[in-house]
């Protein structure tokens, strides 16, 4: 057998060859890596030239922000005149609403509530102006008027200072009272207000025997024939009277008796509250004295007064049994030596202009003298009586009639002694 040997492996030439390329390699790559103009240099070349590029770029920016910002500050930035077209108006700020009583002597075009010097709050309505040469402080009776002069005195409800220490003061209640016939102390028959004793306006509270105010009924607007029916106008929203003084401290008690004022039938009489100048009604004569009136039509012409009128902010009833009673009550609270006004008898003799008989209370006039005067209040003497009407106040011509006096007498009638008083209360 022959054997055949195989050769492997290399020989040393090739070997030597191997590590001389290996050599040459290693030179060159450590040559392009780390010489002077290798891959290193190179790149640190170009991170510094980055990082100068970057800084002068930011030292060009901040000095063109410095340049801008002298631009706006400059004198010639604050001298330059923005086109019109182009600027955003402010608002209007809000006007400053008055505080103070001698700051409503002109007609004011919202409702406000200002105080008098002995921090009593008066409620001036939209429309209206404090008559400032009649007082201006609660006690004395605060006159406000319309733009025709019309007058109404503010009777406030609740607490009444009257001085400015604050510890001289009365509390006084929205309600029906009776007065006691030797000098005329109130008594409270009936609060308006739930939580002042368990009546409330909305129950039929009879006083005196006879005599009731009505909230509600099927026939508000009163009779239906000569007074037969037993109806009687009652208040349009005695609800909205008492929240109204609950939410504003207080009413408006017209400071006259009514006059004519303007209008050709009953659905559209208005009446003045003014000193009339005649007392023989006329309705061609502006400013008479409105006497021979029926209830139910002195209660549509005094709703007539402000009816639908959105440049008052107030509304216009005929007087109910609580604006009449409270008023003698702040009448009285306040003294000025009208401590029993409520039993105060009529100084004129013969009916005269309303205004002029010298019977004046806290501003307010004729309560005890010149006509009757009409209310919302109601008689159920029986329940078939036809004379359910109830008439306040003096007479000229009874001695013996006073201020908190009622009388009922028939629907229907009317007498030259038979006048009316608006009321009104802010919306």
């Amino acid at each position: 057998m022959k054997n055949i040997k195989d050769e492997r492996g290399i020989t040393l030439i090739a070997l030597a060859v191997t590590i001389v390329v290996i050599l040459i390699l290693a030179g060159v790559t450590i040559d392009a890596v780390f010489s002077e103009n290798g891959i290193i240099n190179k790149a640190k070349e170009a991170a510094n030239s980055m990082n100068n590029a970057v800084a002068n770029d930011q030292a060009e920016l901040n000095d063109l922000l410095e340049e801008l910002n002298e631009i706006m500050n400059s004198e010639w930035n604050n001298n330059i005149e923005i086109p019109e077209e182009n600027t955003i108006p402010e608002p209007d700020p809000e006007p400053d609403l008055p505080t103070n009583i001698e700051d409503v002597t002109e007609i004011q075009e919202e409702t406000v509530q200002v105080e008098d010097e002995y921090g009593n709050k008066v409620t001036v309505p939209k429309g209206f102006e404090v008559v400032e040469e009649e007082g201006t402080i609660v006690p004395e009776g605060i006159v406000i008027q319309d733009k025709d002069g019309n007058q109404f005195v503010w009777i406030p409800v609740g607490r009444v200072y009257k001085d400015n220490t604050g510890t001289n003061y009365s509390d006084i209640q929205l309600g029906r009272y009776t007065f006691d016939t030797t000098n005329g102390t109130p008594t409270l028959r009936q609060a308006a207000y739930t939580e002042e004793n368990p009546e409330n306006y909305k129950q039929l509270v009879i006083i005196e025997s006879y005599y009731q105010e009505y909230a509600t009924r099927e026939n508000p607007d009163g009779i239906a024939s000569n007074g037969a029916d037993g109806l009687n106008a009652i208040a349009k929203d005695l609800g909205g009277f008492v929240d109204s003084v609950r939410n504003n401290g207080g009413y408006y008690f017209a400071r006259y008796e009514a006059s004519y004022g303007s209008g050709s039938s009953i659905a559209d009489y208005k009446p003045l509250s003014k000193v009339s100048t005649s007392t023989t009604f006329s309705k061609s004569k502006v400013g008479s004295l409105w006497n021979n009136v029926i209830q139910i039509d002195a209660a549509k012409i005094s709703r007539n007064m402000y009816n639908n009128d959105s440049s008052v902010g107030v509304e216009s009833d005929l007087v109910n049994s609580y604006a009449w009673d409270t008023a003698i009550v702040f009448i009285q609270e306040m003294g000025n030596g009208n401590e029993s006004y409520a039993k105060k008898t009529s100084v004129n003799s013969s009916r005269a202009n309303t205004g002029t008989t010298g019977d004046e209370a806290c501003n307010i006039n004729d309560m005890a003298s010149n006509c009757y005067e009409w209310n919302t209040e109601y008689s159920n003497v029986n329940s078939n009586d036809d004379t359910p009407c109830v008439l306040r106040g003096g007479v000229y011509d009874t001695s013996s009639d006073y201020t908190s006096n009622r009388y009922f007498y028939y629907a229907a009638d009317k007498q030259s002694d038979f006048s009316f008083r608006v009321l009104l209360y802010v919306r």
